[in-house]
């Protein structure tokens, strides 16, 4: 049967454009008068079609909108929606005030997966929701920034359970024509279709929009009809298949997504690699230009020049790695034209890069193809300079080049309309603008206690009746008798302590931890005067039985009578669930495997609706916590026996919960307001959310790496390379000569004893092995007590040539008493490397 298939674009009267116009942007997922618009048009098939204003817009018929026009109610509030649309998009923005020499600057950042809007299924979890804040605050900012990523046909799972509690899944179908896309064009308004090989095949590739208030995200597709079925399915489920369909993705998001960006006439000065699967936008760009004429080792230093790369991930186990034989079977033929051989790619993925034996990390591939790293909290950061030390043998710990920036969430997407309401009235309106404003987080104790209470309360109960609804929806699906739907109309309590579990099932991550001590987990429900109940919800990987295994036991145990009540399990956990949990709970629980955590953020949402969070200190927590905003799990200890460690730390649950915050929730005085809790959740706003926001995290990434590195670029690249020349051949001559590079002597010269306030100077005499002294980074390391003959986090004091001698020296005030730690290093120097480690060149005296 031959079906044809033509798209009816929407047409709308010009009175209703401004609801097209608004569909066809992302900036409704954070406004809720907007959302509200396209509910009021058709409230069933808003809530069928997973919140898709398109979807709404799409099913108008002519008589529905003169219907609409008539409706003066409606009409008045579109128009105010608009206006408000309208007036964001043109308001002036923080990186045009903060940085007005940057105005050249693109970045181009590029991520596997995007989380806006739950209407928009490119995304599985945290990753990909940590991206869809990224450009929602790269929006509010003003930062010029290009998002590049993979227009899934299928997407992620959704989840669903068999009679006996274990995880079943079906991938939806994304229909793109119902998606807010449109076809990237290039400079002569021809839509853009790259064709590349990938192994055997040449393939297609369409390139589309996405866009999110001021920004656009590009989005590569690869189901085109003339492409093999086996390529057609690359950009069909995130996640999915084998290594050798994770690679073609890859391939796909990394390689197609560069020459994407070309075809569109967008020249980056600066990439962003979000994790290791992008990694092959760097060997695509040193692919470029050599097509240029420039040389293989310029081209890698200019690469490297303009590249940041960011890990989300903890453990070695967690980054993709491939063979020798899939790296020549799909990237061969793209760059062995170039001269590139296999030897060439393959060392760009190896930490040591003679070692034949070394498969391809796409990690470290993003790690040796760029001069800024990061971590994403400041635990995380350490964890990271642990798991790469080897890459610089010659750092200290602390000196590794890999930083951090914290990740936040995008508060105006996460946070209640009542928070906000609340937050604008006592507080500031400025918090929605200026979030990272920590003077306007100060006035949070304006807020009266019983109008946080009562926003919580409402908040709870809105919570509770989504569940009841989800649930007996659930049961109606399943055919399910008339005596499950009356059952769930009773399931959970809304004046009851709530405590919420949202996560991917991942063993690490401990779901089952509460759950080890049923009898003790009992008792906590036996008092009416106190009641409790816990809500969880999360997905386990496809392939990851362990974490279905969890979640089939958390279910048989929510089912037995004494818990039936008190504990429910959400399917199919997604942005709108997650919006419900973190805005309904009173506790948000976190009990991860101290350091698995990179960072996590779904406690920083429920923080910023007034939630406490309960929490292992690991990944954002453990700089979250500060006594009075919550509880810690521990002290951060880390055991070498995990069944030990589950027994100690569920048992500190327990204890937390009977003794802690049970009490604290329900002690009341005469007005009924919980004054101790409250003040907690009020030290819990002014700490949190001022701090753990995309708005402040894009301030960070502006500041540490995005501007520094387009102004690096720009003085790197000057005068036709010739700035790029001269450090290649500076680091040719290091080479030569660092063998000979060698201390001859150093002391510490005092005059009247080491006593605070003296001045000491630091002295070295240095054999430079004709190496000019400005190319040489001379310090004398200075730490104050601490660990003897280790330095953990010195400071680096430089010391500069005396009168043309090879004596190197500086003046230092003692500024404390104690015991004082000094050694000599020399390093490489030059105002292009950032790190004194960067080349893994140093002696130490």
């Amino acid at each position: 049967m031959n079906i044809r298939e033509y798209e009816v674009k929407v047409q709308l009267p010009a009175e209703l454009k401004p609801l097209e116009t608004m569909a066809y942007n992302l900036w409704f997922a954070w406004n809720s008068p907007a959302t509200a618009i396209y509910k009021n048009i058709n409230e069933k098939l808003w809530e069928e079609s997973e919140h898709n204003p398109l979807a709404v817009i799409s099913a108008l018929t002519m008589d529905d909108c003169k219907r609409l026009m008539d409706d003066d109610v409606f009409m008045a509030s579109l128009n105010d929606v608009y206006e408000d649309f309208q007036q964001y998009m043109s308001l002036p923005r923080w990186f045009n005030k903060a940085h007005k020499n940057a105005s050249d600057m693109l970045v181009a950042y590029f991520s596997a997966e995007y989380g806006i809007h739950e209407s928009v299924q490119l995304y599985s979890g945290g990753l990909g929701i940590l991206s869809g804040d990224h450009c929602k605050s790269t929006s509010d900012m003003g930062i010029p920034l290009v998002a590049v990523g993979l227009l899934y046909r299928n997407g992620y799972f959704h989840q669903y359970m068999s009679s006996d509690g274990w995880q079943q899944e079906r991938y939806p179908y994304n229909e793109f024509y119902l998606m807010p896309l449109k076809r990237a064009e290039d400079k002569n308004g021809k839509e853009i279709t790259l064709e590349m090989k990938i192994g055997e095949r040449n393939i297609k590739i369409r390139v589309w929009k996405l866009k999110v208030g001021l920004m656009e995200i590009v989005l590569l597709d690869t189901d085109v009809p003339e492409n093999h079925p086996d390529d057609r399915i690359i950009t069909g489920k995130l996640y999915d298949g084998d290594s050798n369909m994770r690679i073609r993705q890859e391939i796909v998001l990394g390689v197609a997504g560069v020459r994407a960006l070309a075809a569109m006439g967008l020249h980056p000065t600066v990439y962003h690699l979000n994790e290791g699967h992008p990694a092959f936008v760097s060997i695509e760009r040193l692919k470029q230009l050599i097509e240029q004429g420039i040389d293989m080792r310029l081209a890698t230093e200019i690469v490297r020049k303009s590249t940041l790369f960011t890990t989300h991930t903890p453990v070695p186990a967690g980054f993709d790695v491939f063979s020798m034989d899939q790296i020549k079977q799909y990237l061969s033929g793209i760059y062995e034209p170039v001269g590139i051989n296999l030897n060439m790619l393959m060392s760009f993925g190896r930490k040591d890069r003679s070692n034949t034996a070394e498969p391809f990390n796409m990690a470290v591939c993003g790690i040796n193809l760029s001069t800024y790293r990061n971590g994403v909290a400041k635990l995380h950061g350490k964890v990271s300079r642990e798991m790469f030390h080897s890459m610089w043998s010659q750092a200290i710990l602390s000196q590794v080049p890999i930083g951090h920036v914290t990740n936040g969430v995008h508060l105006p997407t996460f946070m209640s309309s009542d928070m906000k309401n609340i937050l604008s009235r006592y507080v500031s309106e400025d918090w929605s603008s200026k979030p990272y404003d920590f003077d306007i987080w100060e006035k949070v104790n304006n807020i009266p206690d019983n109008v946080l209470f009562d926003m919580k309360r409402n908040q709870r109960e809105r919570l509770v009746s989504f569940i009841r609804r989800t649930t007996k929806e659930t049961i109606h699906k399943n055919g399910g008798s008339a005596s499950e739907l009356l059952a769930a109309e009773d399931i959970l309590n809304p004046d009851a302590l709530t405590i919420g579990f949202a996560r991917r099932f991942a063993t690490y991550k401990r779901g089952y931890l509460l759950f080890m001590d049923e009898e003790r987990l009992k008792r906590l429900f036996s008092n009416p005067e106190r009641p409790i109940q816990f809500i969880i919800a999360g997905k386990a990987h496809p392939k990851d039985n362990e974490g279905k295994e969890i979640i089939k036991q958390i279910i048989h145990i929510a089912k037995k009578p004494e818990f039936r009540k008190h504990i429910v399990f959400i399917e199919d956990y997604d942005i709108e669930v997650a919006r419900y949990m973190t805005r309904g709970v009173d506790i948000w629980l976190n009990n991860p495997r101290r350091p698995m955590e990179a960072s996590g953020t779904s406690g920083m949402k429920a923080s910023a609706n007034g939630a406490l969070n309960l929490s292992i200190l690991d990944g954002w927590w453990d700089e979250g916590f500060n006594g009075k905003n919550g509880w810690a799990i521990g002290a951060g200890e880390e055991y070498p026996d995990n069944g030990y460690q589950d027994y100690v730390e569920s048992m500190e649950i327990y204890n937390i919960l009977e003794k802690d915050i049970i009490p604290v929730f329900y002690a009341k005085d005469k007005s009924g307001m919980p004054r101790e809790w409250l003040k907690m959740v009020k030290e819990n706003l002014k700490t949190v959310p001022s701090y753990f926001n995309t708005s402040r995290m894009l301030i960070d990434y502006a500041n540490q790496y995005y501007v520094p590195l387009h102004e690096l670029q720009k003085e790197f690249n000057a005068n036709s390379y010739e700035e790029a020349k001269k450090y290649l051949n500076w680091y040719n001559q290091i080479l030569d000569r660092w063998d000979g590079v060698s201390f001859i002597s150093s002391e510490v010269e005092v005059a009247n004893g080491f006593v605070p306030g003296e001045t000491v100077k630091f002295k070295a005499q240095i054999n430079t092995n004709g190496t000019a002294a400005e190319h040489l980074g001379v310090f004398a390391v200075v730490e104050y007590d601490g660990e003897s003959g280790n330095l953990k986090n010195p400071e680096f004091i430089r010391l500069y040539q005396e009168k043309s001698s090879d004596m190197f020296s500086e003046s230092y005030t003692l500024t404390r008493s104690g015991k004082l730690k000094v050694g000599f290093l020399v390093t490489p120097f030059h105002r292009f490397l950032k790190n004194p480690f960067e080349l893994n060149k140093a002696k130490w005296a």
